[in-house]
């Protein structure tokens, strides 16, 4: 039988959302403290990986996530939130003691991989974790709070993983990463047995269907500069992860226990919601995975100048995180979101017209713009698509949510990654002319540009402050009714 939900935010929905900020920081973190030492592994490892580009470093990580991510509501129900969280971290630990000791380039792809796996899922379980220990009309702050450190760890990993590269090798960020793991695991000991619980059939046939779309697509993207677009094989993947995608949609429909319940996508909010997660992560990554290599081979900038160069994006999103939160509880999604993917559209721009002889202090002004713009509109956008659904919705609407966002991260990294290929033969654009090689950076960022103006539009369309307490009033309405059947 389920367990009761909190009905307001007692202190210990407090200490539950700093302890899932610890697991949350550390996944997230990870995608992208890598970006700045990407070079230096390539130095050491690149001649021991036969066809493996370093940048399937980054690139097996997000794989990993997507691969694991639609069993994850499922998972949490049958086995509740907290052993969900612990089982997650372990995983992620056992991934960086691969990564860790990885003698060769295959085995350390395999281990980003095991990592992604695992840290990709703490986001929707921490998600869900926090949601249910709040009030619908204190989710918000709440999940402001958190987002300081979700949407911060991004900006603050290149100047981590720089430091770290320079000071100890790039086999240290690992190191520092198990540490973590360790630590977000003895803290989520004290997480209480809480949440919804439901036990129904594990759907294997539908969590292989939707993992096997998911991890084709995003490899079909990323080598289809290699097979050309005529190449048998690339078709032959598309035409795979169409079939794949079509079989598991109907299957789902008829099934009891689906794996993912596409029920939810007949709710408009939560698939606007969905739209405009994806383009914001499509937009972030092309700066998170990409700046640092072209300021690396562009000006020549080390590791730790670069990772202190892209450190002030942390303190954009650390201002306007909790305002963001804050603002979605009073006034909803639609202001704090468009707010802030104007500024990311602004600063977007901005990286697709850099020069050569761009000034430092220019650079590092433009990313606290867009740690600013991405601070106000991540979470609220997160708080809109959970308030949106029922309850019993609620873990899977998170998985999928989180599984939207990584799956849009990981395709358009492989896009950007298959577009400076195509420009200047490798993603570090080695022993390429300085301004080819700026141009190969700069026609990237302004694809990025075109996919945050799309998401703005997007946005102008999330719910405002009418349609959102209507929502909050429905929800804790179902709250209310909920917890005498689960007592």
């Amino acid at each position: 039988m389920s367990e009761p939900s909190p009905v307001r935010a007692t202190r210990s929905a407090w200490v539950t959302l700093w302890i899932v900020l610890v697991g949350g920081y550390c996944a997230v973190l990870n995608i992208t403290v890598i970006s700045v030492a990407l070079p230096e592994i390539d130095a050491d490892l690149g001649t021991t990986g036969g066809a493996i580009d370093v940048d399937w470093v980054s690139t097996a990580y997000l794989l990993g996530v997507v691969f694991a991510l639609p069993a994850t509501g499922w998972v949490a129900d049958r086995f509740g939130r907290r052993t969900t969280y612990l089982a997650c971290v372990a995983v992620f630990g056992v991934g960086s003691v691969l990564c860790m000791v990885a003698p060769v380039m295959p085995l350390l792809v395999g281990g980003r991989f095991v990592q992604g796996a695992g840290g990709g899922a703490l986001l929707p379980i921490g998600m869900t974790i926090i949601l249910e220990a709040f009030p619908p009309d204190k989710r918000g702050t709440a999940m402001g709070i958190w987002g300081v450190g979700i949407a911060g760890a991004p900006a603050a990993g290149p100047a981590l993983g720089g430091w770290l590269v320079i000071a100890l090798g790039w086999r240290s960020i690992f190191v520092v990463f198990l540490v973590l793991a360790a630590l977000a695991f003895l803290l989520a000991l004290m997480l209480p047995k809480s949440g919804y619980r439901q036990h129904r059939r594990f759907d294997a046939l539908g969590w292989g269907l939707a993992s096997a779309v998911a991890v084709l697509a995003v490899f079909a993207i990323r080598q289809s500069p290699s097979f050309g677009a005529t190449s048998p094989i690339l078709w032959a993947l598309v035409v795979t992860v169409v079939a794949c995608a079509v079989w598991l949609v109907v299957r789902s429909l008829k099934v009891v226990d689906p794996i993912i319940d596409f029920r939810m996508f007949g709710n408009w909010t939560f698939n606007l919601t969905l739209a405009v997660t994806a383009f914001i992560n499509v937009a972030q990554y092309a700066r998170l995975n990409f700046l640092a290599l072209e300021l690396q081979t562009v000006r020549d900038f080390d590791a730790q100048y670069v990772g202190l160069l892209l450190a002030p994006a942390a303190i954009g999103v650390a201002v306007t995180g909790p305002l963001g939160g804050w603002l979605t509880d009073r006034v909803g999604a639609r202001t704090p979101v468009v707010g802030g993917l104007v500024a990311v559209v602004g600063s977007m721009w901005m990286l697709a017209t850099l020069r050569i002889d761009t000034p430092s202090l220019q650079i590092a002004v433009i990313l606290v713009l867009q740690g600013c713009g991405i601070g106000l509109a991540n979470m609220p956008v997160s708080v809109a698509s959970m308030n949106s659904l029922p309850q019993r919705y609620v873990a899977q609407g998170s998985a999928i949510s989180n599984l939207t966002g990584q799956f849009a991260a990981a395709a358009g990294v492989a896009v950007f990654g298959a577009v400076l290929v195509a420009q200047v033969g490798s993603v570090t654009a080695e022993d390429v002319p300085a301004d080819a090689a700026q141009d190969a950076f700069n026609n990237l960022f302004l694809i990025a540009f075109w996919i945050a103006v799309i998401g703005l539009v997007a946005a102008a369309f999330l719910p405002g402050a009418r349609r959102s307490a209507a929502i909050r009033a429905v929800r804790a309405a179902e709250e209310t009714a909920e917890r005498p059947a689960r007592s």
